[in-house]
């Protein structure tokens, strides 16, 4: 056992305990040797259940939205990227910042299952994972893999401008020391260079395979809507059928209530099934609300909200 999930389970136990917190939603293993899952800890009795690893890819804050009614305090695990979820969902009033407690997990990066699935079989349950610093070699059931971490590193950790939480009522890690490295957005920039015709071609393209799901906005931190415009019904504001017209409506609306308000946590990126960069239009509006107004990654800081919520006499108003 490594030494951050023996803080973690310390940390958590003595919270149960000591009745800081009613649950404690942290990971737990997964169904395959390279997955993990949420687990949701009520008693001192199951912090075995909670473990820190490689594949803890999860954002785990948009639980505390769904369990906002609990009665008693929540902990919940952050990584660097995460931990601005936590801030999103308190400046939006989901649940007050003294109902949570956070317990921040420093993080140098985590590791993709499709690539990892690619160099390795993940079939197996996991047994244990040796960090030797270039390399994982990840004991299973199935056998012993080795591998290296700039091969199966997830692709949103490259360029991560969070490594260490940027909050945490308890730490339950040494800070990383890896260097955070914010977004040059060369890749938006890519998208932006194409013609409107080229930029059409290739978001109906990825908009026509969606097949509305909805994994993007339910992992979301910023989509906390108290009923979805999507789901109403009176009224009918839009439609519900799965067509490109209907799929590209509900992207681009999505994207533009994320305006300044996207933490820039990839989840959405992460759990969709048919893999569509929806990253992409939230990153293209963070970029352009960063140039315009000056503006921090949304979660960076406790003070704040949506810049598109609030006015300053020195905002650009060049369309007046």
């Amino acid at each position: 056992m490594n030494k951050v999930t023996e803080n973690l389970r310390q940390t958590a136990a003595k919270l149960l305990k000591d009745q800081e917190v009613e649950m404690v939603i942290g990971y737990g293993l997964g169904s395959e040797a390279v997955r993990t899952q949420p687990v949701f800890i009520t008693s001192p009795d199951d912090v075995d259940k909670l473990v820190w690893n490689p594949f803890c890819v999860n954002g785990l804050t948009k639980y505390l939205s769904d369990l906002k009614t609990l009665s008693g305090k929540i902990a919940v695990c952050v990584k660097g990227c995460d931990s601005r979820g936590v801030f999103r969902i308190t400046q939006d009033n989901i649940i007050p910042r003294d109902k949570v407690v956070v317990l921040g997990i420093p993080c140098a990066g985590q590791m993709s299952y499709t690539k990892l699935a690619s160099k390795m079989d993940v079939t197996g349950q996991l047994k244990e994972v040796d960090d030797k610093g270039e390399t994982l070699v990840i004991k299973t059931s199935n056998g012993d893999f080795t591998v290296k971490k700039s091969e199966v590193i997830l692709d949103k950790c490259l360029k991560c401008e969070s490594h260490n939480p940027v909050v945490a009522d308890h730490m339950v890690g040494d800070k990383v020391s890896v260097t955070d490295t914010p977004d040059d957005y060369d890749e938006i920039k890519k998208y932006e260079a194409m013609s409107p015709e080229e930029k059409a071609k290739f978001w109906l393209s990825q908009f026509d395979r969606c097949i509305r799901c909805y994994a993007c906005r339910n992992s979301c931190p910023g989509c906390t809507c108290r009923e979805c415009i999507f789901d109403a019904i009176k009224p009918d504001w839009v439609g519900k059928e799965m067509n490109l017209d209907e799929n590209e409506l509900f992207h681009l609306t999505r994207a533009f209530h994320l305006a300044g308000r996207c933490v820039d946590c990839g989840e959405c990126d992460r759990v969709c099934p048919m893999d569509i960069p929806i990253r992409l239009l939230n990153k293209k509006l963070l970029k352009d609300c960063k140039e315009l107004f000056g503006m921090e990654t949304p979660g960076s800081a406790e003070e704040g909200g949506s810049v598109l919520g609030q006015y300053r006499l020195e905002d650009p108003e060049e369309f007046m």
